[in-house]
């Protein structure tokens, strides 16, 4: 009798695991590639074109065009179990039978660990066409942010431990570094991260300074106390050369948002090289208050990658910037919202 109830608990214990997901292989794909599943005569029509537009627009902010994903599709039928697990996934539906009206519906884990789904539905090809048109930006905004939260996760588990400690004991800030930044140089309330690599470039910099007003967080002051920092600090190859931002081609652009349920700037934009080499490349930054010292904390990525796509080494950054934690998260003080 006993062996009989051991027996069963091992197989309540087994089925529990597969439920929760404990035994799901691993998302296949890379970064930023969405497989669409939908039928080939829908795909065709505008509905699909549609889905193929919204996955296809150029990532903002770039010095060269770059589409938002990768994107391939397959039909209901041929989408098997080789398929099943890719890491991001569309599945078009269209039925008068099973559809009173057009909804989207988003979903994780289905096939595969941390898989992203995002299910159209509708009666019809014009109605799932008004739909994507409606939600491009949120069903866009949840890839992105999905990718972010892949990326953040592997930080969790391998990052530059060194330098993360070494921003925590000059800026009070949790932050994961990646792991093949190599090179560091610290200023006045400076600290400038990098993986020196001579193709593809990727730097992380962190600077702070005294919070006394909240127009401080407007696009013209952020993008002025940015060129003044990286002036002093970010020397460029030749003499008296030094980076800063482009704004005559393309001006920065400011996002204002709650990240971590506290006020967050964010400026995405193009840097260049003053007075020197034509270098340039995309940036994104975040400020944010650290209510405890009465400062704005700046943390910046930056990519140099001549003649190669951009879209994910900039991605990779923001992952690690997003993933700092103010003194007052660490500390758990509760945090006053701005604006």
């Amino acid at each position: 009798m006993k062996k009989v109830f051991l027996l069963v608990a091992v197989i309540g214990l087994f089925v529990g695991c597969v439920e929760k997901g404990n035994l799901l292989p691993n998302a296949s794909g890379t970064a930023f590639e969405v497989l669409v599943v939908i039928d080939d005569n829908d795909w065709k029509n505008p509905c699909g074109k549609a889905v193929f537009d919204m996955l296809n627009t150029d990532v903002p902010n770039l010095p060269q065009a770059e589409p938002m994903f990768k994107i391939s599709h397959v039909p209901h039928a041929n989408f098997d179990s080789y398929l099943r697990p890719a890491r991001n996934l569309i599945i078009v539906s269209i039925s008068p039978e099973k559809y009173t009206q057009a909804k989207v519906v988003y979903s994780e884990e289905r096939w595969a660990k941390t898989q992203a789904i995002v299910s159209l539905n509708a009666p019809t090809q014009a109605e799932l066409t008004t739909l994507v048109e409606k939600e491009q930006e949120n069903i866009i905004r949840y890839f992105v942010e999905k990718e972010r939260e892949r990326f953040a996760n592997y930080l969790k588990k391998k990052h530059n431990s060194t330098f993360s400690q070494k921003a925590y004991e000059k800026f009070g800030i949790e932050i994961n570094v990646p792991s093949d930044m190599c090179q560091i140089k610290e200023g006045k309330n400076f600290l400038w991260f990098t993986n020196a690599s001579p193709k593809t470039r990727q730097d992380i910099v962190i600077y702070s300074y005294p919070y006394t007003s909240e127009d401080m967080f407007t696009l013209d002051r952020l993008v002025a106390t940015r060129d003044s920092v990286l002036k002093e600090n970010v020397p460029g190859p030749e003499k008296d050369s030094y980076m800063g931002t482009e704004t005559y081609y393309e001006k920065p652009v400011l996002n204002e948002f709650l990240h971590n349920e506290a006020y967050c700037a964010e400026v995405r934009g193009l840097w260049k090289i003053y007075n020197g080499s034509l270098m340039g490349g995309p940036f994104v930054s975040l400020s944010r208050l650290d209510e405890i010292h009465q400062r704005i904390v700046t943390i910046e990525g930056f990519v140099f990658a001549p003649g190669k796509d951009k879209r994910n080494y900039i991605r990779q950054l923001e992952a690690a910037i997003y993933s700092a934690k103010m003194p007052q998260e660490i500390n758990q003080i509760v945090v006053k919202k701005k604006k």
